[in-house]
């Protein structure tokens, strides 16, 4: 007890509010023989010294990692410095992906905010001229409208196919590219899936997106009214003396996600113009 009044040993309370945990937790890292206190006096109580607590952060991040508190107990119980070394090299690839799974998490939560936020401000009706930046796009093959009807199992496939091939590489929602039927030369356009990336890869194709003027409005409702709101905008776009480009490019930015009701879907569609 001395030992304890001069300040050089914790009680049990002390340590855990230090680690940041319950006292229980320690508890049971001394009932599992995990972690045991510096001393027990004969009293019961139990004492930790300042030293223990990176052992206690140890522990703890291999907790972090998953790792059964069965083989954090066999590490501790065997811990040499090489063993400590080789199972942090061991370590750390899982370490890598879970940041890079955290930093997709990040990505796609800040773009639904950006999103959403866009998609609330949104005005029915309204259509407007936008300079737009070059953009690096990946983009799915081509899917042919008749296979656009959102039930049917060869565009699933598609999407699912796609959203799996660039969920590493994306920073962007997947979203669809439309070739306008002025440019296919057919009645048909033909359908992409794409993403915005900053990236390039082998087997993904990549497309650019030029820089230039871009119409762009909203729809509001489901998407299969999305062509009555594509007939609104070409009129517009014509009664600015300008016409259709090459494509059109379609983003969800309220969905089923957000909203039960598709009543309250809101779609933002870009289209390329020219003079």
């Amino acid at each position: 007890m001395d030992k304890y009044a001069k300040g050089i040993y914790l009680t049990t309370g002390e340590f855990a509010k230090l680690c940041g945990v319950n006292k229980r937790t320690l508890f049971h890292y001394d009932d599992i023989g995990l972690l045991k206190p510096s001393f027990t006096d004969e009293k019961g109580y139990r004492f930790y010294s300042y030293r223990q607590l990176d052992v206690f952060v140890l522990i703890h991040g291999l907790k972090e990692l998953k790792l059964p508190l069965k083989d954090v107990r066999d590490y501790m119980d065997s811990r040499t410095p090489q063993h400590m070394i080789d199972m942090a090299a061991r370590e750390l690839p899982h370490i890598r992906e879970e940041i890079d799974k955290l930093h997709g998490i990040r990505r796609m939560l800040e773009e639904t905010i950006v999103l959403a936020e866009e998609g609330l401000a949104a005005r029915e009706g309204e259509f407007r001229m936008e300079h737009q930046a070059e953009e690096r796009l990946i983009r799915s093959g081509p899917i042919a409208d008749g296979d656009s009807d959102e039930s049917d199992p060869d565009r699933t496939n598609e999407f699912r196919r796609f959203d799996q091939l660039t969920r590493s590489d994306a920073s962007s929602f997947i979203g669809t590219m439309i070739e306008m039927q002025e440019s296919s030369g057919t009645d048909d356009p033909t359908f992409f899936f794409f993403v915005r990336t900053n990236k390039k890869r082998k087997g993904l194709t990549t497309f650019i997106k030029p820089e230039g003027r871009y119409a762009v409005g909203y729809h509001f409702g489901s998407y299969e009214q999305l062509e009555d709101t594509y007939a609104e905008m070409l009129r517009w776009i014509d009664g600015q003396g300008l016409r259709p480009g090459r494509f059109g490019y379609e983003e969800y930015l309220i969905d089923d996600a957000a909203v039960k009701d598709e009543a309250e879907y809101v779609t933002r569609i870009t289209l390329e113009v020219r003079i």
